[in-house]
């Protein structure tokens, strides 16, 4: 009897199994019914389309948006009642990268291709400056007159210049900006630019620079990878014939920068043992991709060294975002290496300034002329290169802790910046 009662209960076990099976199976058919009748109606409505494999989605942020100094827009427009043919070409080449932004670098590039630029020095602006830059010089030194504002940079920013060849670039600031406070570098030995670019060149420029005040100094040998300790390094250096410099680099690291800018990075040494490479020494460009992916290297090292030798945020004393500017050339831009995010991988001798994330949240066309007297120059020889297409990108550093309560506001940002730069849209 227990035996029979025990064949029963297995009978009905597999009869509960084979109807759960039934109605499963039962369902599956219905939903693929309904998909088919799904089909068979949007083929009668003309609406069928083929199912598209689902692209990944991207972890990486938009390119960030575009903009160009508004002194170019006006040059290319009528200046002292003349049109900038210069200006005229080069913002048609700009807008249309823009209308192009989200395609791919090659369509980019030969649709921009297909507009002949002329070289920076036909630009009415240069001209003028060079025809009456002594008037000008005369003028401005009897008046003392200094601008608020010179590109991206504006009265009493705290400035560290990074590899900046000549010191042309430094120079410009330096010369133009009210109450800057400088801190002027260079990658080379004073004796190693000499040889570049002249002794004679490097001292004008050194003399001018002295001439600009306490708060502009000059270093050499600085190391954009390792860029904490070697400015203190070269602080140390040049404490020889200066006591307080080392006491000035000390308090700008504990501080913070407003702005840390290395125009036009490259690599032009090897690594180990200090001897220029075969292509700087020669003046050509790192476009092999051995080259390319070495200054790719060192330039997001060198964004991530900066980031945390920024001013806090949160500062009584001066306002506005802190910022690292790196400008490059078409092929060796920042927002081909996917970096419009990433996280710093240093660390500083100030315990308070927290790790946090670097974004790129604007890129502005490089204008030389903003810039004048610099002229761009290759690492180790005194040859100029094109600059027509090259950009400079911004990076904001935005604290873990504090990135989901406040949210970068680009207007704003826009709002500090509405007498100098013009948003580009498609």
């Amino acid at each position: 009897m227990e035996e029979e009662n025990n064949n029963n209960n297995n009978n009905n076990n597999n009869n509960n199994n084979e109807r759960k099976r039934k109605k499963k199976e039962k369902k599956k058919n219905k939903r693929k019914k309904t998909c088919c009748d799904d089909d068979d109606e949007n083929i009668n409505n003309g609406n069928f389309k083929k199912k598209k494999k689902k692209k990944k989605s991207s972890s990486l942020s938009p390119p960030p948006p575009m903009f160009a100094f508004k002194e170019q827009l006006s040059c290319s427009n009528f200046v002292l009642n003349k049109k900038c043919e210069a200006c005229v070409r080069k913002v048609e080449k700009m807008r249309r990268e823009c209308c192009l932004s989200g395609e791919d670098d090659v369509k980019k590039s030969s649709s921009s291709s297909k507009i002949v630029l002329k070289r920076p020095e036909e630009c009415e602006r240069f001209k003028r400056y060079h025809h009456h830059q002594e008037e000008e010089e005369e003028e401005q030194n009897a008046r003392n007159k200094k601008q608020s504002v010179v590109g991206l940079y504006a009265k009493g920013d705290r400035i560290l210049t990074v590899g900046d060849g000549d010191l042309t670039f430094s120079l410009s600031l330096a010369k133009r900006l009210k109450k800057v406070k400088l801190i002027a570098t260079t990658h080379e030995t004073r004796g190693s630019l000499e040889k570049a670019y002249g002794k004679d060149a490097i001292k004008a420029t050194l003399d001018e620079l002295a001439v600009c005040g306490e708060d502009v100094l000059v270093l050499h040998g600085v190391d954009a990878a390792k860029l904490e300790e070697s400015l203190m390094d070269a602080a140390a250096v040049a404490a020889s014939n200066k006591r307080d410099v080392l006491e000035r680099v000390e308090k700008c690291i504990d501080e913070g920068f407003d702005k840390i800018v290395w125009n036009f990075p490259c690599v032009s040494r090897e690594e180990d043992t200090g001897e220029a490479k075969d292509g700087a020494r020669e003046g050509a460009d790192g476009r092999n991709p051995a080259d390319v992916e070495l200054n790719r290297n060192l330039t997001l090292t060198f964004i991530a060294n900066a980031a945390v030798m920024l001013r806090k945020k949160k500062s009584k004393k001066k306002r506005g975002a802190v910022e690292v500017h790196v400008t490059h050339k078409v092929g060796m831009h920042p927002s081909s290496w996917n970096v419009p995010e990433l996280k710093t991988t240093t660390t500083t001798s100030s315990s308070s300034r927290p790790r946090g994330v670097i974004r790129a949240i604007a890129s502005v066309f490089f204008d030389r002329m903003v810039y004048l007297p610099y002229k761009p120059r290759k690492a180790l020889v005194a040859k100029s290169f094109s600059i027509a297409d090259a950009k400079t990108f911004i990076f904001c550093v935005f604290e873990e802790e504090e990135e989901e309560e406040e949210e970068f506001s680009l207007n704003a940002w826009m709002r500090q910046r509405k007498d100098v730069l013009e948003k580009l849209t498609p």
